[in-house]
């Protein structure tokens, strides 16, 4: 399942992950405009109902309010992406990733080493 999002849909989903729980509209335009620029209410609702429509979040409605909160945790849904990336531009193949990746660049022995290991980690899982 790939699922498209905005830079600033990220944005929105970066502050409700950063919250870890359920958070009202308010304050998500609120921890956003800490980071100094200027968004509205009307804005951030507008994005949280996309994320809405696209299954990232649920909301649920508290006295007047909408509060949001996350259906994917944030690793799951880099995980996502970074498969849906694999499968569209290297057929999947991990192989060909690192080759395009790595591609002119010669490894040192140590990250030689360290790819080593996380092959064996991940295949002892």
């Amino acid at each position: 399942m790939k699922i498209s999002i905005s830079d600033s849909e990220m944005k929105v989903m970066e502050k409700i992950w950063e919250c870890g729980e359920m958070i009202a509209v308010a304050d998500v335009v609120t921890s956003l405009n800490k980071d100094g620029k200027t968004w509205t209410h009307q804005t951030v609702g507008t994005f949280l109902k996309r994320l809405e429509t696209k299954g990232m979040v649920a909301s649920s409605k508290k006295g007047k309010s909408l509060y949001y909160f996350p259906l994917l945790s944030k690793e799951e849904f880099y995980s996502k992406e970074a498969e849906n990336f694999l499968q569209s531009k290297f057929k999947g193949s991990l192989k060909n990733f690192l080759s395009a990746f790595s591609s002119g660049k010669k490894l040192s022995e140590d990250e030689i080493k360290d790819l080593k290991d996380w092959f064996n980690d991940i295949n002892h899982k």
